[in-house]
């Protein structure tokens, strides 16, 4: 059994000599050539197929080995020379992935079961978008295997193990050897961990990416964390309101059929969004002015919140009751409307009326404004407190008056030599007489006497009055005077009015 592992290694090492020397160092003239270097390029021929993305973007052009003081690596930025391993030349002719950056990587898959194999490569690896990219691929410099080439190195491809070497693993009697070298290998492997984590990424691609994406987490653990914390307070009430969001997504599909049927209209408001913006980049300088002038109003509105809702609780039954007072003012509205109508003639007139009266009115203001000013009105009151005074008595036996009121139809006296005034009187008591020229000193004392003999006294100076008397109503010839009454002949009622109203 031994022997027979022993003829297979040998058997896939002379393949891959003949290779070598049927394949040679390659090409490098003209075209986009990279330069792949693989740990094994076992079955790989001329001709066959590279892909990208699952399309055939180029072709091998050559296989070949790695000599002694060829780069096959950098590490550390520094050019890094294993001899031994398998260089796969390929020519991209497609120029949509002519840009092979430098964390680009390629797999030897195999193709069909009678052991054809292609490349699969990927220029570059995804990334979120604004993200920098990477550095493209380093061209071989002149004088160098390869010149003008550009090298893929070693640690970014990687070669797939073919299935019928899994199925034949797990068969008798290799089942059995395979145990027995690892237990024999075992020794000699001790103490080659790094070494064996390197030979384990590189035959398994999926544990490389996931070296990579470790790497990458690792680098953003912090924006990470960060993530998670935000994450967890977005979508709890993301949780809370699950029906909302469903509905939100259900009417975001109706928006989005409904946007689709009206897409000139919205492409013509696209258009003219830019001036929108303009034009409401300066209406929200004006608000922020606004909101900075109101900040004080707003504070104090915020303090006197509370006061603010009690109100509005306690007019809450008054707007109610207004209500139904709002409702009985329009009824009566309407039922006054008409009464109104007719009453308009009536309101002209009025206002003509204001509109007459505005100079009477203007000039008996300037009237009231003229007695308080110069006392008019205190000796209007000291007038009529004195007179009431002076024609007023009062003695042993009661009131009496002072004046005697003289029923006549005369409005002016004016008296002459003989003591009588011209007028006619008539009298309703016991004492009347036909209307006749009568002396006003006689009827002037027989009221006197009258008087007295209702008041059981005698008339004073009934017996002993001489001359002709002068009484209310008559006035005397005497030249110069003038009764109540009359004007004076000389000052005529001024002296009157400047009494009464004032100088």
């Amino acid at each position: 059994m031994i022997k027979r592992a022993i003829l297979a290694v040998a058997l896939v090492v002379a393949v891959v000599v003949v290779v070598l020397l049927v394949s040679g160092g390659g090409n490098s003239s003209g075209g986009y050539r990279i330069r792949a270097i693989f740990d094994n390029g076992a079955f790989m021929v001329n001709g066959e197929q590279v892909r990208a993305a699952g399309a055939n973007v180029g072709t091998i052009e050559s296989v070949g080995v790695s000599r002694p003081g060829e780069t096959v690596a950098y590490r550390h930025g520094k050019p890094v020379s294993v001899p031994g391993k398998a260089i796969i030349v390929m020519s991209i002719a497609d120029p949509g992935f002519q840009d092979f950056r430098s964390d680009a990587s390629c797999l030897i898959r195999p193709q069909s079961l009678i052991g054809e194999k292609f490349v699969d490569c990927r220029p570059t690896l995804p990334r979120a978008p604004g993200s920098p990219e990477p550095p493209p691929l380093k061209r071989i410099p002149s004088g160098q295997a390869g010149a003008g080439e550009y090298l893929l190195p070693l640690g970014n491809n990687s070669t797939s193990v073919d299935p019928d070497l899994i199925n034949d693993i797990q068969t008798l009697p290799y089942s059995q050897r395979f145990r027995l070298i690892l237990n024999e290998l075992g020794g000699g492997l001790a103490g080659r961990g790094e070494d064996l984590e390197v030979l384990v990424k590189r035959a398994n691609p999926v544990l490389r990416d996931v070296d990579t994406l470790f790497g990458v987490l690792a680098a953003q653990r912090n924006q990470l964390a960060q993530l998670a914390s935000d994450s967890e307070a977005i979508l709890r009430p993301l949780s809370r309101e699950r029906s909302h969001v469903a509905g939100f997504f259900a009417n975001a599909g109706a928006s989005a059929e409904a946007s689709s049927e009206r897409g000139p209209q919205l492409e013509e408001a696209l258009q003219k969004f830019p001036k929108f913006l303009t034009e409401f980049r300066l209406t929200m300088n004006s608000l922020q002015g606004f909101s900075n002038a109101a900040t004080p109003v707003f504070e104090d509105l915020g303090e006197a919140e509370p006061s603010l809702t009690d109100a509005t609780r306690t007019l809450t039954p008054f707007s109610e009751a207004t209500t139904v007072a709002l409702k009985s003012l329009g009824n009566a509205g309407e039922a006054s409307g008409p009464i109104f109508r007719e009453a308009d003639p009536v309101v002209r007139k009025t206002l003509d009326l204001a509109r007459s009266g505005a100079s009477p009115n203007t000039e008996l203001a300037r009237l009231f404004t003229n007695l308080r000013q110069t006392g008019g009105w205190g000796s209007l009151v000291e007038l009529i407190f004195n007179t009431t005074a002076s024609v007023n008595g009062f003695d042993q036996y009661g009131h009496f008056g002072r004046t005697l009121v003289t029923l006549t139809n005369c409005l002016d006296y004016e008296g002459n030599v003989g003591g009588e005034s011209g007028c006619s009187a008539r009298f309703t008591g016991p004492h009347h007489a036909e209307p006749q020229a009568t002396s006003s000193a006689s009827l002037f004392r027989l009221l006197q006497r009258e008087m007295a003999e209702k008041s059981g006294g005698t008339a004073p100076g009934s017996e002993s009055a001489e001359g002709p008397t002068t009484g209310l109503g008559q006035a005397n010839s005497t030249e110069g005077e003038a009764g109540l009454g009359s004007a004076s002949k000389t000052g005529g009622t001024a002296p009157l009015l400047n009494y009464l109203l004032g100088p």
